[in-house]
């Protein structure tokens, strides 16, 4: 099984081929130019360096929400158009989870957190039994108080990654204590390679949706809506 990934729900624009789980290439850029610019031309890329072509690839994986809303509706509207284009399942992968993929830890929960900005984040939580990375809760909008009050609810320790836990961090490790530990760095963007990883997954599973059903999940109203009220 190939499988084409889109990841667009941050700064960061990045696709992936993999066979399998087994990831062929990947091209990723976080640069000044829009997604609407770089990303399909490094698809076609990418592409073109592996000497395949559209009618090769068997799933197309894409990052589904919540993100940059911008970002989001290229990825979706490019990932839909590859579909249709040859007629091909959709993986729609939460971007919470996809964070949480960059994390292989069986001993803590893993909690990854988008920075939405005034103290709004979006967080999940997640915990790998074997090598499949199961939901605990669903991703979710919430403000960090409000998360480190979460996870003060459970009794393991926790992992945290992602943008948000950079920027809440003396706030989390005020209020968790002993329980949170950070991942370095490169762990905390988000990357096409792992949504090959859990797009396979899922696809071995059939959990897959059909170009005309898949929509980008925002779990908020934009800044310009939100202003409407």
């Amino acid at each position: 099984m190939k499988i084409l990934a889109i990841e667009s729900a941050s700064v960061t624009a990045s696709c992936a081929v993999s066979e399998d789980f087994n990831v062929l290439g990947e091209f990723t850029l976080s640069h000044k130019k829009t997604h609407s610019e770089k990303l399909m031309p490094l698809i076609e890329e990418l592409l073109k360096e592996l000497e395949i072509k559209i009618q090769d690839i068997d799933v197309i994986a894409v990052s589904e929400g919540p993100g940059s809303y911008t970002g989001l509706r290229i990825g979706a509207a490019i990932a839909k158009s590859l579909a249709f284009a040859g007629n091909l399942p959709i993986v729609n992968i939460p971007t919470m989870k996809s964070l949480a993929g960059n994390v292989y830890d069986k001993e803590k929960l893993i909690v990854p957190i988008m920075d939405a900005k005034a103290g709004r984040v979006y967080a999940g939580i997640y915990k790998w039994e074997g090598e499949e990375l199961k939901c605990v809760k669903e991703q979710f909008p919430c403000n960090i108080e409000e998360l480190v009050d979460i996870l003060n609810q459970y009794q393991e320790p926790v992992i945290l990654t992602g943008d948000g836990s950079v920027s809440y961090r003396n706030i989390i490790e005020e209020k968790l204590n002993n329980k949170a530990y950070f991942t370095p760095n490169k762990f905390n963007n988000l990357n096409a390679a792992t949504l090959c990883f859990i797009g396979c997954s899922m696809a071995k599973k059939g959990e897959t949706i059909t170009a005309s059903s898949f929509k980008p999940q925002y779990l908020r109203l934009s800044q310009a809506e939100r202003n409407k009220k």
